[in-house]
């Protein structure tokens, strides 16, 4: 009977390269976490918040402490910041909204009363790349019961919450309770912010051809995709308006140029039939002028240059074609917008 044969005590070749490997690779890491505890990260290692815009109103090289500081009021959390890979992490459930428009980044920070830990704060503030996509996000998501304020012109306040636009950015801040004192710290920072970027208010020349009687302000609102479930139909500024016989809901696009205009008018006419809507005739002298007759309401499309414009969901015809002439004549006026 053979006896079994002994393996070699000694490692072999193979073995040997691979020890001398791992024993290299973890001085390597020693040596990186040495040096690494000297270098560290601003994003990571942040004592102050900076807020970096396309539009150059503040760069990543300005330090924004005294900017994201309140008055009688101490940090109760670092500041932090999201993006695109991150966003949803903070707002859960919310971020596709945000995604939708054009986000770019977040930074946020909590602050607390120095002598009352009950009354806090958390500032959110969001770089949406442009006014326009800062817009969207804040006419979407406009709380009820709100109260307007002149701290930009979109602006306003709820019992424990301030909002407000300021071009590429969108503000948030949301308060732990109603509050005089966390109120009054909240609109004297959102005055303190707007001031220390430097830049004048950018306007949205489209609102300003929403026709201004029987306008509902608050209801003006911008559709970034997806507008009235036509998916061709992005970028859309709708408004509300209360008629002696009903409602209206107005929209405008501001496309490329005309030939989209005109192209989009005719799909978004084809898209409506297709769901049984009914074109009617009508003597009105606007470019591309439809009407269609869907579901007990009305709606009327026409082009003005590159403007893609009319009426939503009218109760009442005439009504919807006398409000259809003055928004005409006032994209006439606004045709040199963007």
């Amino acid at each position: 009977m053979k006896s079994p044969v002994k393996k070699s005590a000694h490692p072999g070749p193979i073995e040997t390269r691979l020890g001398v490997a791992v024993l290299l690779l973890l001085a390597l890491i020693g040596t990186l976490i040495f040096f690494k505890q000297f270098h560290y990260n601003p994003p990571t290692f942040t004592s102050d918040m900076t807020i970096s815009g396309t539009s150059g109103l503040l760069s990543s090289e300005n330090k924004t402490e005294s900017l994201l500081s309140f008055k009688n009021m101490e940090q109760l959390s670092p500041p932090e910041t999201f993006d695109t890979e991150t966003l949803s992490e903070k707002i859960d459930g919310k971020a596709e909204l945000y995604f939708s428009a054009g986000f770019k980044s977040l930074t946020c920070q909590r602050y607390k009363k120095e002598d009352d830990p009950d009354l806090w704060l958390e500032i959110f503030i969001y770089d949406m790349g442009n006014v326009l996509n800062s817009f969207a996000v804040y006419s979407m998501q406009r709380r009820e019961n709100s109260l307007d304020l002149d701290l930009s012109r979109f602006s306003y306040k709820t019992e424990n919450a301030l909002f407000f636009v300021w071009n590429n950015y969108y503000v948030e801040i949301v308060a732990s309770k109603s509050s005089v004192f966390l109120m009054d710290s909240m609109t004297v920072f959102s005055r303190e912010f707007i001031k220390k970027t430097g830049t004048r208010e950018e306007a949205i020349p489209e609102i300003n051809s929403f026709p201004a009687d029987n306008l509902d302000t608050k209801s003006i609102s911008l559709l970034t995709s997806n507008a009235f479930g036509f998916d061709r139909l992005n970028m859309v500024f709708t408004a509300d308006y209360k008629t002696r016989n009903g409602k209206i809901k107005v929209f405008i696009s501001n496309r490329k140029n005309p030939a989209e205009a005109k192209d989009l008018s005719k799909s978004y006419s084809g898209f409506l039939v297709s769901l049984g809507g009914k074109t009617l005739k009508s003597d009105m002298k606007l470019e591309d002028f439809v009407i269609i007759e869907i579901m007990d309401e009305y709606e009327i499309i026409f082009t003005n240059g590159s403007f893609l414009a009319g009426m939503h969901s009218a109760n009442d015809l005439k009504d919807a074609k006398e409000l259809a002439f003055v928004l005409n004549n006032n994209l006439e006026k606004n045709s040199h917008v963007r």
